[in-house]
């Protein structure tokens, strides 16, 4: 008996507009109304993923920058960022390579560059406005999460840079080929899923997860139903339990309207 569904947004729940179909609304308020627990689970900051959340008129906690803050219906969150010896040594890399990289403390986010491509990219899918920061002038040395933007091929080198400086210090994983994404080495959706679920005393194997993502990985390795959008990273597609049809025709409210 199913008694959660927890939910990436873009890629996944979102179309390529990053709006929510109407089916998938549909889907998920009977869901809803049925007792079934809904849960989204992004890479993105919490200002970013609000309006969703409001849209859905969800009361459960928002899982944000792929589990390194969680915000409860109450006010009350859970961080873990990542700290100063790491954050230093991953700042001399995104220099070292060229490479936009974006930073985020207490929900705001900070670049060196505000006027790039890859800033206009992201400000497109989050919805947020940059500040302009010299990185080595920031007024508290942490970091939600760390957000490299770039072609995936300069990415792929740069993750192989961070685990040769920082070995298993840090966690890394791939939301989008062009954003490679740095959390504590303690922090995935995944881990994200697990704790939340022990809150709500829902036992793992009742809960459907999706997602498209490397950062949603763990996330369908750890639920009882794994299932992957048609658009995902191939290696995602290889661990979970189903693939459905693309965010673009409603994947997740198909998928959940033939099974449940």
């Amino acid at each position: 008996m199913i008694k959660a569904v927890m939910i990436d947004l873009d890629g996944t729940l979102l179309n390529d507009d990053h709006k929510i179909s109407d089916i998938n609304k549909e889907v998920l308020k009977k869901l809803g109304a049925k007792g079934i627990k809904i849960f989204l689970a992004t890479g993105r900051s919490y200002e970013s993923m609000r309006p969703y959340h409001e849209e859905l008129h969800l009361t459960t906690p928002a899982i944000c920058y792929n589990g390194a803050k969680i915000i409860y219906p109450n006010g009350d969150e859970k961080e873990y960022p990542v700290k100063e010896n790491s954050l230093k040594t991953l700042i001399e890399i995104a220099r070292e390579y060229n490479t936009h990289l974006n930073l985020y403390q207490d929900e705001v986010w900070f670049s060196e560059d505000i006027s790039n491509e890859e800033t206009k990219l992201y400000i497109e899918i989050s919805g947020l406005e940059p500040i302009k920061k010299d990185f080595d002038r920031l007024d508290n040395m942490y970091s939600t999460k760390l957000l490299y933007v770039g072609e995936h091929e300069n990415l792929l080198r740069i993750e192989k840079e961070i685990k040769n400086r920082l070995g298993d210090s840090v966690y890394t994983t791939f939301s989008r080929p062009f954003f490679l994404e740095i959390l504590d080495k303690n922090v995935n959706k995944g881990t994200a899923m697990k704790n939340i679920m022990e809150e709500e005393s829902i036992s793992l194997s009742q809960v459907i997860a999706f997602g498209d993502g490397l950062n949603d990985k763990e996330m369908i390795e750890t639920a009882g139903m794994g299932v992957a959008m048609d658009g995902a990273f191939e290696e995602l597609k290889e661990v979970a339990d189903h693939v459905t049809i693309s965010n673009n025709k409603s994947g997740v409210g198909e998928f959940l309207k033939k099974y449940l």
